[in-house]
């Protein structure tokens, strides 16, 4: 699913235009991009979590090449899906 099948679901399910749909969608991520960038947690009950986490630094390998390469300190999204999600299948 990319974002355009999400727009639309939410144009049929809302039973609103796909522009309005289009709107409401971008805000949405808008707010969760600039949530995660503040270090915040975003949790969407029976959906799962989204969390910045540190990562740390250390040493990776070109796979090309072979050649060592720094990999310097940052911070990373990990997402872990709720029960309801987990249980799928």
């Amino acid at each position: 699913m990319i974002k355009v099948d999400i727009v639309n679901e939410v144009s049929r399910v809302a039973e609103i235009t796909k522009v309005k749909a289009e709107l409401a969608v971008d805000a949405v991520f808008e707010a969760m991009r600039h949530s995660m960038q503040r270090g915040e947690r975003i949790e969407l009950r029976g959906f799962g979590v989204f969390q910045v986490k540190p990562r740390k630094r250390g040493i990776g390998r070109n796979p090309r090449t072979g050649k060592e390469v720094r990999i310097p300190p940052g911070r990373t999204i990990r997402f872990k899906p709720g029960k309801e999600l987990q249980n799928i299948g």
